[in-house]
């Protein structure tokens, strides 16, 4: 009997054991329902000759002149500081795009120096919402603690004008920070970019993860909680829509 007890005891011992190893193991892998995407600015400012949002009379794109209302401008998906941090060599750059009778657009990237980087033209989508713009992977790369500044003109006439409306917005390159590289793309992936300052990088992070489960609340929701930190709160429920 003694030696049934001690068995029964020893299992026991064991059971619980492995019940507070398995508790331990969901506390580690589990997601948190309650993590959110939350943008830490890095404390970096565009150069003092940047001019961000739109610029010259819009009207001739067929885009209502109302500078109070951000649906209704081409808008830059930046901070107030106009600029942003990547890791990456070959960026992707977002701008969203309303309503409009303008079929294409004119991308740039210059250095510092005004020298072309990249630059080439699009064609705009048939409906209103947030433009997608990748740099390429055959263009010259960006360089690492570099700040480049990218623009986007309107073509609403024949041709691409000196006084086409446009907007502009500044980038830089920096090293990984954080672990920050070379990361899945998961939504706990798009929090750690978020923390570690990197705005361009936690928006396509955001953006494919949408694309590929377009129902996923979650997703949604924490991009919305971005673009809504950065008060861009009247864009924040628009699609990506290339």
């Amino acid at each position: 009997m003694h030696t049934i007890n001690k068995f029964l005891f020893r299992y026991l011992q064991l059971g619980t054991a492995l019940l507070i190893t398995l508790s331990a193991m969901n506390v580690w892998t589990m997601p948190s329902t309650a993590a959110r995407v939350v943008f830490k600015p890095p404390g970096d400012r565009a150069p003092k000759t940047s001019a961000g949002g739109a610029s010259r009379d819009v009207s001739t794109c067929g885009i209502a002149n109302d500078n109070s209302a951000v649906e209704q401008n081409v808008t830059p998906l930046l901070p107030k500081s106009n600029i942003g941090l990547t890791l990456a060599e070959h960026p992707t750059i977002f701008v969203y795009i309303p309503e409009t009778n303008a079929k294409t657009v004119f991308f740039s990237i210059q250095d510092i120096n005004d020298n072309n980087i990249y630059q080439n033209y699009f064609n705009l989508p048939h409906k209103s919402g947030i433009m997608q713009v990748d740099m390429p992977m055959f263009s010259p790369g960006l360089k690492v603690n570099q700040k480049y500044k990218w623009s986007l003109a309107m073509i609403c006439t024949p041709y691409l004008e000196p006084d086409s409306p446009f907007v502009s917005g500044w980038i830089q390159r920096v090293n990984y920070r954080n672990n920050s590289q070379n990361l899945a793309v998961t939504l706990d992936s798009a929090i750690k970019l978020a923390a570690s300052g990197l705005w361009y990088d936690t928006l396509s992070m955001l953006a494919e993860l949408r694309r590929t489960q377009p129902n996923n609340q979650a997703f949604a929701t924490s991009w919305q909680d971005l673009l809504k930190s950065v008060d861009l709160n009247a864009i924040a429920n628009k699609p990506v829509i290339n």
